[in-house]
């Protein structure tokens, strides 16, 4: 039985490269595990990048690193589930550090359920999406608009979802999205004509999450967490 009105923290990145919000990630990650910090919801736009998951292939990439170079964006090898992605402006990063015997679901279930989040965040602005059962992820048609890829540790997840607000969705042609050759992708903004806004998708996905999992969540900034890691634990400082 999911435990009822838990409290936990909304952080808000913004925009930043990947590495250094992974490290951010990493670290609350470590704090989760060892019982000191609430279930904790991260979000972050990132400069763009393309990352390589867990069961990925390099060769997924179809450009020369010359030429990403040129474009200004990088590849790095990440620790979640999938193949190889884009990250990018415009492109909203979700990743709940929950516990799953809280929420009492498995590794599989709890990736299925993040589907049904981003499904019903969708409903919200009226956009019909579904679900492939070879391909994890949130489909408008034979087209991706949100791709999942999780990873669980010692039953604390992290990872999570990147959902297409209004990225370049050109950059998406120059990779096998999720190892499928010849993927199509949209976002919502190319849906709708239009783009609701980074602010209102994230205020309507903070009250989709939050009835999902039986959260209730505080804005807290990454100096008010840190310092609240810190002073719980004064030899994780870094």
């Amino acid at each position: 039985m999911m435990e009822r009105n838990r409290k936990g923290y909304w952080l808000d990145l913004n925009l930043m490269p990947y590495a250094p919000a992974f490290e951010i990630q990493e670290r609350i990650l470590h704090a989760r595990m060892a019982g000191r910090i609430a279930p904790t919801i991260i979000l972050q736009e990132n400069s763009p990048v393309f990352t390589i998951g867990r069961s990925g292939s390099r060769d997924n990439i179809l450009s020369s690193p010359e030429h990403l170079r040129s474009l200004g964006i990088d590849v790095l090898e990440v620790n979640r589930g999938g193949d190889v992605t884009y990250h990018g402006p415009g492109q909203l990063i979700v990743s709940p550090l929950l516990y799953l015997g809280d929420i009492g679901l498995n590794a599989n279930q709890y990736m299925h359920r993040l589907e049904d989040v981003l499904m019903a965040l969708l409903e919200r602005y009226d956009i019909d999406t579904s679900k492939k059962d070879a391909y994890p992820g949130v489909w408008l048609g034979e087209a991706k608009i949100a791709a999942v890829g999780i990873a669980v540790r010692h039953g604390f997840t992290f990872h999570g979802f990147s959902l297409n607000v209004a990225p370049d969705l050109e950059a998406f042609k120059l990779i096998n999205p999720c190892g499928v050759s010849r993927m199509n992708v949209t976002s919502i903004a190319q849906v709708l004509g239009r783009s609701p806004g980074m602010a209102d998708i994230k205020s309507t996905l903070k009250s989709v999450l939050e009835k999902t999992f039986s959260l209730r969540t505080d804005l807290i900034s990454w100096q008010a967490l840190r310092l609240e890691m810190d002073q719980l634990s004064p030899d994780d400082r870094g």
